[in-house]
This record gives structure tokens, sequence and C-alpha cells, in this order.
């Protein structure tokens, strides 16, 4: 048996309108050698998101695939938060991954990040921005540079010693998640990877990057906007100023 997979893994995978998607990713997921559990956080979707996981769950051993409803849509943070806090509550896993539903992920990377948590580190990125990682072909010129720049002007900031520090695949170790304090990680969009990654940092968690190529999805609709992009940029100016849960910096 490998070390990985003596690591129990359970996946966080916040959906919203991912009907299209989501049963693919399930099977993905449950087909890997890793062979982890899977959260699913939804919040609601009017699309059938939360039928189609239940529907999947059924058919699987009790535990393989949970669904989280949420009763109202308030964001990615609020939805992780929601999804580490029933996690680490339940006290079954060792690893926990926060990852995309809509395929943007590749799978493929999980058994080099827990390969790594078992040799030592205590979160892994599954990074763009190192050699070897990339973004889809696909992704018109505009959207790598607003990508790029979004990553440069948080790391700048921050002056955060990782390549790729907006990036939203990552695999805990769930003793280092549980030191966080999450209720205090209050960034409600995608400044919210950004934030956890900063709180980990700050702890002095060891943090390693491994090389993955980021994937346009190809069924639903993208839930970046301008309002989140905004809110991302304020949320790093904040982080700057006061840390990552609002303590003031030296």
């Amino acid at each position: 048996m490998s070390t990985e997979k003596t690591l129990r893994t359970v996946v966080v995978l916040p959906t919203y309108q991912e009907a299209d998607n989501v049963e693919a990713a399930l099977r993905l997921l449950l087909d890997s050698p890793v062979a982890p559990d899977v959260l699913v956080v939804d919040d609601s979707s009017p699309d059938g998101t939360g039928e189609v996981v239940q529907r999947v769950a059924a058919a699987l051993p009790p535990g393989r695939v949970r669904l989280l409803t949420r009763p109202v849509k308030e964001g990615l943070g609020a939805a992780y938060r929601a999804g580490f806090a029933a996690v680490l509550a339940a006290g079954e896993h060792d690893v926990v991954v926060q990852m995309d539903a809509d395929g943007s992920h590749p799978v493929s990377a999980l058994e080099e990040m827990l390969r790594r948590l078992a040799a030592g580190a205590d979160v892994v990125l599954g990074a763009r921005y190192v050699p070897g990682g990339s973004l889809d072909d696909a992704w018109p010129w505009y959207r790598k540079a607003l990508s790029r720049g979004a990553n440069a002007y948080a790391r700048t900031l921050l002056r955060a010693p990782v390549s790729d520090l907006t990036g939203g695949f990552k695999a805990w170790r769930a003793e280092v998640l549980r030191s966080l304090p999450l209720t205090e990680l209050t960034a409600a969009g995608y400044a919210f990877q950004v934030q956890t990654t900063l709180a980990a940092l700050e702890r002095g968690a060891r943090v390693e990057e491994v090389p993955i190529r980021f994937t346009e999805r190809t069924l639903g609709a993208s839930k970046m906007s301008r309002a989140i992009i905004g809110e991302a940029m304020v949320a790093v100016v904040r982080m700057r100023r006061h840390g990552a849960t609002g303590a003031r910096r030296r």
C-alpha cells in the first residue's frame, strides 16, 4: 500500500449551478488511485446539482459522498468554511482537499500532493505558476493576463513565498486546517483562497507546490465577475495592512 493511501482523505467540493459537471467530477475522484471521500457543499442550486449528488451517493457505501446543502448562496468562502467545519467536527480524515467542481483542477495531481503531505508538508498547492505548471491554451490572452496579474498583485503586496497564491486547489493536513481561526477568515469570494494560505504561512506552516495544468471548464458558466475581482483586490490590501485575520502587521 502506498504512503498516500494511508492518509484518510476527503475532498470538499463547493457547488452552485454545477449539475452539468458534478457527476463527472465525483466519478473522477472516486475512481482515482487516492479514492477520497467527498463532501459536496451546495448552495441550494436551482439547477438540481444537489439532486445529482444525492443520486450518486445513494449508489455508494455510506460516507463516500455526502451532501451539505446551504439555504442561500453566500460565496465561495462561506461554502468552504461550512464544509471545513463539518469535516473537522467529524474528525474522520487526515487530509482535507479543496478543489473546483468544474474539471479545472486535475484529479491526477492528488497522488503527488498527498505524497508531499506524507513526506512532511503541511499544505500542498496545485500550482499554475511554477515550472511545469500552465494555463489552458483555450483561455484568451486577456484572461491569462488577468490571472497572472492578480496572482502577482497578491504575492507582491503580501510578500508571500509561494508562486501561486491565488490558486484554489489545495491539500491540507487536517490538524493544520484545524489550527486556523476559520471563523475569522471571512473573505466572501476568491480572496478566501489567498486568506487561508496566508494564514497558514503566518503560523509557520510548511507550504509546498505541485505543478498543474489548469483547464477551462467545458460546461456551465464561470462564477468569476468584476465584483468578485474587486472584492479580492480590496481584501488583499486589507491583508497587507492587518494580516490574514485582521491583526495588524508589524
